[in-house]
C-alpha cells in the first residue's frame, strides 16, 4: 500500500519525494482497450477486500439538441431503472404496455398542441396506460441489488461534460459488478419514464425556480453564452421537460451511451488480469461508437458587459463570472491557482480585503469551470454584502483585486501558500479508493490519458507569477457577465436593509 498524504506533514519532504510517491502509484496502474474501444483501468491497492468502481461516460449537457434539455441528466436516473432481467416481472407483457403508454402520450401531444377538445380525454388514456405499464416493475431493482451484494456509496452524478457512476463492493464481488455495469448500461429499458420525469420536473422546482441562488446562477449563464450549450443548465427547460417522451431517451442512449465514450476505473483488492477478462466477457458487445460528438458552436468573444437580475424575496447578492479558455492541462492548473488566490479561503485576497478588512461582505465564494471545462467556460464569484453595504461597492473591489493581480501578480509568499494547500487537495482527494478511481477516469477521458493525473504536482509547481497575472489580465470588465439578486423594489447601488 502506497500513502501519499503523511508526505504533507512532513516539512522536510521535498517535491522530488512526493513526486517519486506519486511515480510509484503510477507504475501500478494498469489499462486495456477493448476492441469496441472502451478503456479500462486498474489499479491494485489497498489489503482491505474492498474495491471502488467508476464509470466515466463522455456524455453530458452539451450532447442535449435543441428542444430536448434536460435528457443527459435524465438518462442517469433511468440507468438505475432496471433492464429486462433486473426489475421486471413479465418482460414481454411490460414491453407491450411501455409502447402503448408512449402512443397515449404522443397521441395526448398531438391533440394538446391543436388545441383540440379531446386532449383531455387523451389525457386520461394516458395516465391509464401509464398505470398498467408500472404496475410490471418489480423488486429488486438496481441499488436492492448493490445492497445485498454488500455494496456502498452507489450513485451517479450528471455534468454539462460527462456522466459519472460509481460505487464500493467487496471485492469478491467484481463479477457482480461487471454484470450490474452490462444491465445498466448496456440494456436500459427506459422502466417508469414518464413517472421518473415527473421527479426530474421537481427536481428541477428545487434546484432552480425556487432557489434564489439556482435561478442566478442559470440567468448568468444564459447572459455569459449566447451560442454555445453551456448556457443551458443541466437539469434542462421545464417545457423541454414537460415534453421528453420515452422514444426520445431511448434514441439519446443509443447515440451517446457507446464504448468508446466509456472509461471504467477499478481501483482496490483486484487483480488486473481478472478485471479485464471479466471486461471482455460483459462489456466487449456495448455498442461501438459510430461517430464523435457533434460540433459545438464555438462562442463568440463577449464584446462589451453584460448584466441581469433576477428579483426575488432574498438578500441581495451577485454573482460575477469572466470568460476562461478550455481548461485543460496546464490552463487548468494555472486559472485554478488564479482562483485560489482570489477566492480560496480566508487567507485569500477578495475575503480578506470584502470580509476582514473593509467588512463589505458577509461571505465570498468563487468557481473555476463554470458550468464545465472541456469547451471555453467562465471562472465566477460569488458576494453576498453586509448590512448597510451595496452590491456594486463589492463589485468594483473584485474588479479592482484582479486588476492588482493582472498588474503586479501574486506575492511569492502567497503562490507558495497556494501550492501547497493546492498538493493537499489534490493529495487528499486521492486518499480513497472512490477518489482514485474517479480522478483516474476522469483523467483519461478529458485529459487525454490518465497519466496526466500524476503530472499535476509537477504542473502545480511550475506555476509562476507571470502566469497569474497573464491569467488575471483576460478577466475583464468588458468581457464579464454579472447577475444582481435583488429584493422587490431594490437597485444593485441600495445598501442591504433599505428598501429602495
Amino acid at each position: 500500500m502506497i500513502f501519499l498524504i503523511p508526505f504533507l506533514f512532513a516539512p522536510s519532504v521535498s517535491l522530488q519525494d512526493v513526486n517519486d510517491g506519486f511515480q510509484a502509484l503510477a507504475d501500478e496502474v494498469e489499462m486495456t482497450v477493448l476492441d469496441n474501444g472502451l478503456r479500462v483501468i486498474v489499479l491494485p491497492r489497498g489489503e482491505a477486500p474492498v474495491a471502488s468502481f467508476r464509470v466515466h461516460v463522455l456524455t453530458g449537457a452539451i450532447d442535449e439538441a435543441a428542444g430536448l434539455t434536460g435528457l443527459a441528466h435524465f438518462a442517469e436516473h433511468m440507468a438505475f431503472k432496471g433492464s429486462e432481467r433486473i426489475g421486471a416481472g413479465n418482460w414481454l407483457s411490460e414491453k407491450l404496455a411501455l409502447e402503448e403508454c408512449d402512443r397515449a402520450w404522443k397521441a395526448y401531444e398531438a391533440a394538446r398542441a391543436g388545441g383540440a377538445e379531446e386532449a383531455a380525454a387523451l389525457l386520461k388514456e394516458f395516465d391509464a396506460a401509464r398505470e398498467r405499464a408500472d404496475a410490471y416493475s418489480r423488486a429488486p431493482d438496481f441499488d436492492a441489488v448493490v445492497e445485498e451484494a454488500g455494496g456502498a456509496d452507489s450513485n451517479a452524478s450528471t455534468g454539462v461534460d460527462a456522466t459519472r457512476y460509481y460505487v464500493s463492493l467487496p471485492s469478491n464481488r467484481l463479477e457482480t459488478w461487471f454484470w450490474l455495469t452490462r444491465e445498466m448500461l448496456g440494456a436500459p429499458v427506459m422502466r417508469e419514464f414518464y413517472k421518473e420525469r415527473d421527479v426530474v420536473m421537481e427536481e428541477r422546482r428545487m434546484r432552480t425556480d425556487s432557489d434564489p441562488f439556482g435561478s442566478l446562477f442559470e440567468a448568468v449563464l444564459n447572459a455569459a453564452f449566447t451560442a454555445h450549450p453551456y448556457r443551458d443548465s443541466t437539469i434542462g427547460h421545464m417545457d423541454d421537460l414537460a415534453r421528453l417522451d420515452r422514444p426520445e431517451m431511448i434514441s439519446f442512449w443509443e447515440r451517446h451511451y457507446t464504448a468508446g465514450r466509456m472509461v471504467v476505473a477499478v481501483v482496490g483488492k483486484v487483480e488486473p488480469s481478472e478485471v479485464f477478462s471479466l471486461a471482455e466477457t460483459y462489456l466487449s458487445d456495448l455498442p461501438v461508437s459510430k461517430q464523435a460528438r457533434n460540433p459545438r458552436t464555438v462562442e463568440p468573444r463577449q464584446k462589451g458587459p453584460r448584466t441581469v437580475e433576477v428579483v426575488r424575496p432574498a438578500s441581495p447578492a451577485l454573482f460575477a463570472a469572466w470568460h476562461t479558455p478550455p481548461l485543460r492541462g496546464r490552463t487548468a492548473v494555472v486559472h485554478d491557482v488564479l482562483g485560489s488566490i482570489l477566492h480560496g479561503g480566508a487567507s485569500s485576497r477578495l475575503h480578506v480585503r470584502l470580509v476582514k478588512e473593509e467588512k463589505i461582505a458577509a461571505t465570498v465564494q468563487g468557481i473555476v469551470g463554470f458550468p464545465g471545462r472541456l469547451d471555453a467556460s467562465l471562472a465566477g464569484v460569488l458576494v453576498v454584502p453586509t448590512s448597510g453595504n451595496n452590491l456594486e461597492d463589492c463589485l468594483n473591489m473584485i474588479q479592482e483585486e484582479i486588476h492588482f493581480l493582472a498588474e503586479r501578480g501574486p506575492t511569492e509568499r502567497e503562490l507558495e501558500g497556494v501550492r501547497r494547500r493546492a498538493k493537499m487537495d489534490l493529495l487528499s482527494s486521492l486518499g480513497s479508493n472512490p477518489g482514485l478511481a474517479g480522478a483516474l477516469a476522469q483523467a483519461e477521458a478529458e485529459e487525454g490519458g490518465w497519466e496526466a493525473l500524476f503530472d499535476s504536482l509537477e504542473a502545480l509547481e511550475e506555476v509562476e507569477a507571470a502566469d497569474i497575472r497573464a491569467a488575471a489580465g483576460t478577466y475583464l470588465s468588458h468581457q464579464r457577465t454579472v447577475g444582481y439578486l435583488l429584493p422587490p423594489g431594490a437597485r444593485p447601488s441600495t445598501p442591504v436593509g433599505e428598501d429602495s
